[in-house]
């Protein structure tokens, strides 16, 4: 019996310390596809993908929102993968119907 306590608690033990360490390590956090490089008094956010060619200095200061994300060479863009238009750039969405036009209810009647 005794040997029983154990064993199940060294397996406890075990399992609670594998689960720890993952957690610690960030194992189950979903990756947020960039990663931050202090500079001074403020923060850079670089895409894991990033272009060595590009300076650091060019990526922007504040995390990418929900929808977007940041390009290789450091501009925040609208993450097209997520098929939401968060924008409308369209500065008139009413139209004026051209003179000659004839709605399709006339057209029929005549």
């Amino acid at each position: 019996m005794f040997t029983k306590r154990k064993v199940f608690f060294a397996s406890f033990a075990l399992v609670f310390s594998i689960v720890m360490i993952l957690v610690s390590n960030n194992v189950f956090k979903e990756d947020p596809g960039y990663f931050i490089i202090p500079h001074g008094d403020h923060n850079h956010y670089v895409p894991n993908d990033y272009d060595k060619n590009v300076s650091v200095h060019q990526f922007p200061q504040r995390a990418p929102r929900d929808g977007e994300r940041i390009t290789r060479d450091g501009r925040i863009v609208r993450d097209l993968d997520t098929g939401i238009q968060f924008f409308d750039n369209r500065e008139n969405t009413e139209t004026e119907a051209p003179e000659d036009f004839t709605p399709a209810e006339e057209q029929q009647s005549n």
